[in-house]
């Protein structure tokens, strides 16, 4: 029997009532999470901890071939897949799977781009940020509707290779820069200008990526940020912390400080820290509160269900029975990650649900929606 492997694990906790607290040492009011790695399961089998909500088999013909999926978009309608490295471009899919169209326009036109940097959605208007310079506006039937003209400046300058977004209502827009002194920068897009600037630089490798800026059901904007325990939520556009994640064994200061003081060079002559950091993909869902994070080199999730206070804890070393890759999006009460058709065409026999029998191995990953299981 062939054994799966998550590439990100899942990490539940064990003990309720120091999980997630009101600290009234901390300003705001603002809720601890702790993490203690005494609480990680290490045996079991994930279809025991994971909830499959939905499985969706994306239609696989010569126009719909996706290479690699690097962001999902769900709409009440629709499924926009990102594939940015491979074939450059957005697909439409229903909710079922059924191919649509896509959008792929290579070139330097007002409706063309050479390479997608990011994708964003608000209300029915799909927002493309693409390189070298392109920002424009697509309707949810993927139909071009405008450009838009972004005035970089000196203190903000284009970024060389590429950036991250998201569309915060219809006039403004937060643009993630990888070099400007400050990451995170508001644009208004009637005034045609920044308006802000937040969350200022510490290093060379105080990097980011689209991992850490996520958006719940309700559109509430998360950020985390790598080696910092600070969650931070978008309120009157300005970040303010809401939420610290409490490690059982924290990097130090001093730690953080000369990791960030490492250049490129210098990293591969020392080894990552042996500490737990690099929070990403944080979400506060309808029944329960999730982010992944890194320990001893090894990826893992959280999550926490709010009304029955409870938390468990596994890692990649569980004996699993299907495989899953990382988060790649988010939908009303369900991550969203995708499925190897090579791990299910191979394993058909093993697994708990049903694969279409025109499945081959080269159709597009089916995408997963889940949750985690409680008891």
């Amino acid at each position: 029997m062939k054994t799966y492997h998550l590439l990100i694990a899942i990490l539940f906790f064990a003990s309720c009532n120091r999980i997630l607290q009101q600290s009234e040492s901390l300003p705001n009011n603002i809720q601890v999470i702790d993490v203690n790695e005494s609480d990680i399961i290490r045996n079991g089998k994930l279809s025991d901890l994971i909830s499959i909500d939905s499985l969706v088999f994306l239609e696989y013909t010569d126009e719909s071939l996706i290479g690699t999926i690097d962001k999902v978009i769900v709409s009440d309608k629709y499924i926009y897949i990102v594939d940015k490295e491979t074939t450059n471009a957005i697909y439409r899919f229903d909710r079922r799977g059924n191919f649509f169209n896509s959008y792929k326009k290579s070139g330097r036109g007002p409706q063309e781009y050479l390479k997608l940097n990011d994708v964003s959605i608000f209300q029915d208007n799909i927002y493309v940020s693409a390189e070298p310079n392109q920002f424009f506006v697509l309707d949810k039937n993927l139909t071009f509707v405008k450009s838009v003209d972004i005035k970089w400046t000196d203190d903000i300058p284009l970024p060389q290779f590429g950036h991250y977004f998201s569309i915060i209502n219809s006039d403004t827009v937060l643009f993630y820069h990888p070099s400007a002194s400050y990451h995170y920068h508001l644009y208004d897009l009637n005034k045609e200008a920044f308006v802000s600037s937040q969350i200022k630089r510490r290093g060379t490798f105080d990097i980011s990526d689209h991992r850490s800026l996520t958006r719940n059901a309700s559109g509430k904007i998360y950020l985390s940020r790598n080696y910092n325990d600070t969650i931070y939520t978008l309120r009157d556009n300005r970040f303010t912390p809401e939420y610290i994640v409490n490690f059982e064994q924290p990097m130090t200061d001093e730690e953080i400080k000369e990791r960030l003081r490492l250049t490129v060079y210098n990293a591969f002559k020392f080894p990552p820290v042996q500490k737990m950091h690099h929070v990403n993909e944080f979400i506060n869902s309808e029944d329960y509160i999730s982010f992944e994070f890194v320990f001893k080199r090894q990826g893992y999730f959280y999550f926490y269900h709010k009304e029955k206070n409870s938390v468990k804890i596994f890692n990649n070393s569980l004996e699993n029975d299907f495989f899953l890759n990382p988060t790649i999006g988010h939908y009303q009460n369900s991550n969203i990650t995708y499925m190897d058709v090579a791990d299910l065409l191979e394993n058909r026999e093993l697994l708990s649900f049903s694969i279409p029998d025109n499945l081959t191995y080269d159709s597009n990953p089916p995408l997963v929606f889940y949750k985690p299981k409680f008891e």
